[in-house]
């Protein structure tokens, strides 16, 4: 036998599956979220009524608690962690609605609904006010 490896026990890089993008890697997954998303509680716990502590009180009431407020708040993180994960997101090119209409090869304006959501279109269907086929679907 000899000592070469099979070429079937080596995966294939075409055949590799794609990494596929989850908002937990960026929002849950690193340290520095978990140690954020830990804090938050912990934050306004201690800042709260019946848990307050009296000797944080004066930290609480000055001008500091203004800052470590707005960075303990939970919108603050989902902007923070979020920067990353909507990146890779527009990076990677997610599919969008195309501009040309495969079923009629026309081409459509930017800016303007898709044809089945367009009142104007014959193509829209029952759905709209004004479609002679709207009464028949109310029937």
């Amino acid at each position: 036998m000899s000592s070469e490896t099979c070429s079937d026990d080596q995966p294939d890089e075409a055949t590799e599956m794609p990494v596929r993008l989850r908002a937990s890697d960026y929002f849950w997954k690193p340290w520095h979220a978990k140690l954020w998303w830990v804090a938050i509680p912990v934050y306004w716990a201690l800042a709260g009524g019946p848990t307050r502590i009296e000797w944080l009180a004066g930290f609480y009431e000055s001008g500091y608690a203004v800052i470590t407020n707005i960075v303990f708040l939970p919108v603050t993180a989902l902007l923070i962690l979020g920067f990353g994960y909507f990146r890779r997101r527009l990076d990677e090119g997610e599919p969008v609605d195309p501009y040309i209409d495969f079923g009629d090869g026309t081409r459509r304006l930017p800016g303007l609904p898709h044809p089945t959501m367009d009142e104007f279109n014959p193509r829209s269907g029952p759905r709209w006010i004004g479609n002679h086929g709207r009464d028949e679907l109310l029937r």
